[in-house]
């Protein structure tokens, strides 16, 4: 724990003291909102899809597309409307998934009007709407998206996870794997060419990335780009829409769960773990043959991050973006607050913390991947198996942080402070004496050790938090929702004292809930949180 804690304050303030430079670049460069547009829209077009389109399980453009004037003519061809044209100066394509599985149509509507504010929106960002075919509204609210936001992209798709798919599971992870091939389908042309210059970008329906998200990924893929087909790209969360009205035990336990994040980001990390958004070439997604999609990838981000590594013998490199995508913390249909609001949302908290913690089926996935004994026969990668040493242990470290630390540590905690209650220090031996020492002195240092990490996360937090106000207001967009963290406020202070409980029931407590389940099955009910609404909902109703 006390290792945890150092690493995270290293990687907190290494991220505050880089927050300022992707906004000096992204001004630098002329990309405030809308600015540089004029420039590209020249050379390319906004494409629309007509919703009569949206019958079949993939979603082709109504009318040919206008040719760019500096694309490879080609590359195009009006017979296949699939292929995307090149874009202009050779520049990256953001393909941008939104998964939605019974998400409400305010939260992809906030959603996309972010993503449609960047200033190079039009031009590089194809818009994926990650749908499950059996929600009965499904079809409905892409219609409604595509048609409200059919001139603000590159180009914007739908697809459609069928039913019944043999080994597949409703949710996140298979519904991003059914868009992800229709992606590689679109581009099929490029790659077989060699010439793609697709990053696939996966997010939360509710995640708001700023512009200079895409733009850090961009510079990190130039910057290094003899190793750009093998680079993954992670970013750090940041709930700041309405944590300052959210109980403050929901409050830390999404602290926490960003904080496993940013522990991961610190300078010189052999290896990052991605926490709901993450980017990567289509060429890497293509070599380890796609998103997985059965109920062991649930916790799909840090599943993918797995395939890539072991499917590529270990020479995958995670890159961290130090621009923080912006999260809602979970709400409640409870109307009135209250004693009954607040249990509802710590239920609905609880939902999500088994959800995450359902994700310990990764441990497993890796194990099978790493024993020699597994498979003789296959080309399976073994941990031990690469010239850097450092980085399979690392990755081993994380993982046991992740799926065996919340347990581990509450148990010792638990039956440490029983046994010496209720055993006098002169009835024990001298060196157990000194282990329970040295394990108080650890634990404090830790306790304190994490309140000096809130204060630097709420100034963090802050600095972002007025990047996206700004970024918001210029671009007109008001119901984005925007939470304040001030160290010395009572609900900041509650926090310091607060973490420890809710580390235990949203972690230990939902972690042993899932492992102990896995001993009868692996499937788990997907259910989406509930998530809060920052305007009149009519105002974006399917009728």
């Amino acid at each position: 724990m006390l290792a945890f804690t150092v690493r995270l304050c290293f990687s907190l303030i290494s991220l505050w003291r880089q927050a300022t430079m992707p906004l000096q670049q992204a001004r630098f460069h002329g990309n405030d909102k809308r600015q540089d547009t004029g420039l590209i829209l020249d050379s390319t077009y906004a494409n629309s899809i007509s919703p009569g389109s949206l019958d079949n399980s993939f979603s082709a453009p109504s009318s040919p597309r206008p040719m760019p004037k500096y694309a490879d003519v080609g590359i195009y061809s009006l017979e296949d409307q699939y292929l995307t044209p090149a874009p202009p100066n050779n520049e990256l394509i953001h393909a941008i998934i939104v998964p939605n599985y019974h998400e409400d149509l305010h939260t992809l509507f906030t959603t996309l009007s972010v993503l449609a504010s960047h200033a190079r929106a039009s031009s590089q960002y194809e818009i994926f709407l990650a749908m499950e075919e059996k929600e009965n509204e499904a079809v409905e609210k892409a219609k409604t998206l595509i048609s409200s936001f059919g001139n603000s992209f590159y180009a914007i798709h739908a697809t459609f996870h069928p039913v019944g798919l043999p080994g597949e599971i409703a949710g996140k992870s298979s519904n991003v794997a059914y868009a992800a091939r229709e992606i590689t389908n679109l581009h099929r042309h490029e790659l077989s060419e060699d010439n793609c210059k697709v990053v696939i970008t996966v997010m939360d329906a509710d995640t708001h990335l700023l512009q200079e998200y895409f733009l850090e990924v961009r510079r990190l893929h130039y910057e290094h780009i003899d190793t750009a087909d093998r680079q993954l790209y992670s970013c750090p969360i940041l709930f700041d829409r309405n944590s300052s009205e959210t109980p403050v035990l929901v409050r830390c336990a999404d602290i926490m769960w960003a904080f496993a994040g940013i522990s991961t980001m610190y300078p010189g990390s052999p290896v990052s773990i991605p926490t709901s958004v993450y980017s990567l070439p289509i060429q890497l997604a293509n070599q380890v043959g796609g998103w997985d999609s059965d109920p062991t990838a649930i916790g799909e981000d840090m599943h993918m991050m797995l395939k890539c590594y072991f499917k590529t013998g270990g020479s995958v490199i995670t890159r961290a973006v130090h621009v923080p995508a912006s999260q809602c913390n979970v709400s409640s249909d409870c109307p009135i607050k209250g004693w009954r609001r607040t249990l509802d949302t710590c239920s609905n908290r609880y939902k999500q913390a088994l959800r995450h913690m359902w994700g310990a089926l990764d441990t497993g996935y890796a194990l099978r991947n790493s024993m020699p004994f597994a498979n003789i026969k296959s080309k399976r990668t073994q941990l031990w198996a690469f010239p850097n040493m450092l980085q399979p242990l690392a990755l081993v470290h994380l993982l046991w942080e992740a799926h065996f630390l919340p347990c581990h540590l509450t148990v010792l905690l638990i039956f440490s402070v029983i046994y010496t209650a209720f055993s006098p220090p002169e009835t024990l031996h001298p060196t157990l004496v000194r282990a329970f020492s040295l394990a108080n002195l650890i634990r404090t240092l830790s306790f304190i050790g994490m309140n000096i990490n809130l204060t630097i996360y709420d100034q963090w937090h802050q600095t972002w938090l007025c990047a996206r106000r700004r970024d918001m207001a210029e671009s007109n967009l008001k119901d984005c929702g925007f939470s304040s963290r001030t160290w010395w406020h009572v609900a900041q202070l509650k926090e310091r004292i607060c973490f420890p409980v809710s580390g235990i029931i949203f972690g230990a407590l939902a972690m042993g809930h899932a492992v102990f389940s896995h001993f009868w099955t692996d499937r788990l009910v997907y259910r989406v949180s509930k998530k809060p609404t920052f305007a009149n909902p009519d105002h974006y109703s399917l009728a």
